[in-house]
């Protein structure tokens, strides 16, 4: 073939080329401006449909229930974590088969809000605040391939020591009041009141007891220093090598930092189930596309315009067919 040829061979195939794209714009061109025609022609109705909706859309959004969120932060000591948890569940049952005790004692002032409200436990979990054992724990399961992973999820829920109590209620809901009551249906155990005034008792006479030898080691240390000052401490009953300084000084540091803990056990521990914070309510956002009525029911009705006015020319071509 000769280069004459191959040079009008592609002039060709460009020229098919173009009047491929010209008719693939044209036809383009030619839906849109169908389309454009239809919107006019239906214009009055889809206006209409599009009102409608709109303004039907903006009373369901208006009058649909906020929902808020208000949450509380308590403390689980004493291996109380597995009863906070049963409390919980036991109460949401009581919401869930319309308990009315359970209502008067949860403060509600609405019986017709009590189907849209919910709570949820969650731990606030820092392993910065484990003891050593409780670390050691951690690491241990999660390096764990037989324990599954919800179990690990449960296991983690009672190592926690703070938990996070979640109220969704309605706008109107007096959300800190039932909480506060809530609190107090779950304090309510005999058996957890018993463990927490022992286990008070016990920390109240350790501090006592800590107090006690700091303070005789301060005395020992102190006379120690008085008699070596003026020369008395070889010729008194506790000589330099009965008294070992550095062990004493050591015993202090040791026994003032338990009792550091110990303080900060007592504040933590005030009472059983300590509310540590009482949160005020938060609007929850929903951003799903079922918030936004105002333009989600007008687009429905538009679509479904369209959606009849294909259905009823299919009907028709059918119908031409037979």
């Amino acid at each position: 073939m000769s280069q004459h040829q191959k040079n009008n061979n592609e002039e060709i195939d460009l020229g098919d080329l173009f009047r491929l794209l010209k008719k693939g714009v044209q036809y383009i061109l030619n839906l849109f401006l169908r389309f454009v025609a239809f919107i006019l022609r239906h214009a009055i109705v889809l206006a209409v449909l599009i009102i409608i909706g709109a303004i039907a859309g903006y009373f369901l959004q208006k009058n649909s229930v906020k929902r808020v969120k208000t949450e509380m932060i308590i403390a689980a000591d004493y291996g109380s974590a597995e009863y906070l948890y049963k409390s919980v569940e036991e109460v949401k049952y009581k919401l869930r088969t319309e308990n009315v005790d359970l209502f008067n004692k949860l403060g509600f002032k609405d019986e017709d809000s009590v189907p849209s409200i919910s709570i949820e436990v969650t731990p606030i979990f820092n392993i910065e605040e484990f003891p050593s054992d409780k670390e050691r724990f951690y690491n241990l399961l999660n390096e764990s391939n037989v324990v599954s992973e919800e179990a690990k999820k449960d296991l983690i829920q009672q190592i926690s020591r703070f938990y996070r109590i979640t109220l969704t209620h309605p706008k109107e809901a007096d959300s800190r009041f039932i909480l506060e009551n809530l609190l107090q249906i779950i304090r309510n155990n005999d058996y957890y009141q018993k463990v927490y005034e022992f286990q008070a008792k016990k920390n109240e006479f350790l501090i006592n007891s800590n107090e006690f030898l700091i303070s005789h080691i301060d005395s020992l240390i102190q006379n120690y220093s008085q008699k070596s000052t003026n020369g008395l401490a070889a010729s008194n009953s506790i000589t330099s090598n009965e008294l070992d300084l550095g062990q004493l000084i050591g015993n202090r540091s040791n026994l003032l930092e338990e009792l550091d803990l110990l303080y900060d056990k007592k504040v933590a521990n005030e009472e059983l189930f300590k509310l540590v914070d009482l949160g005020y309510p938060t609007t929850l956002e929903n951003r799903s596309i079922t918030s936004h009525k105002i333009i989600l029911i007008p687009l429905l009705l538009v679509l479904g315009y369209f959606g009849l006015i294909i259905f009823v020319k299919v009907v028709q071509k059918a119908r031409k067919l037979d």
